[in-house]
């Protein structure tokens, strides 16, 4: 029973403190060649979306595409929003310094 207590208090432990990024591209599909040409930054994955397909409430927030949202722990953090080239560019370098910031 004991060991039983130790595991759930290390298990509840360790999701209570551990940090959890995701990052959420959202684009338009007449914008498809402007889309963001990497698979992970910073070592998070990115995950897509089409405008189009996500919910009217959204899609009324959204103002310019590509957008990238990073989340932690589920809501939104920080934002990348695409010039008026409609061209989204994210460095590994520009990545790390907003992370960096966000975890001071």
């Amino acid at each position: 029973m004991k060991r039983f207590l130790i595991i759930i208090l290390l298990i509840t432990s360790t999701t209570l403190f551990s940090q959890t990024y995701s990052l959420l591209e959202i684009n338009a599909k007449w914008n498809n060649k402007n889309s963001l040409k990497q698979e992970k930054i910073g070592g998070i994955r990115v995950n897509f979306g089409w405008l189009e397909d996500q919910p009217k409430k959204m899609q009324s927030k959204i103002r310019s595409v590509p957008i990238l949202v990073l989340f932690k722990d589920g809501k939104p953090i920080y934002q990348w929003i695409a010039g008026i080239d409609f061209k989204l560019e994210v460095t590994e370098e520009e990545f790390e310094e907003v992370l960096n910031k966000l975890n001071k």
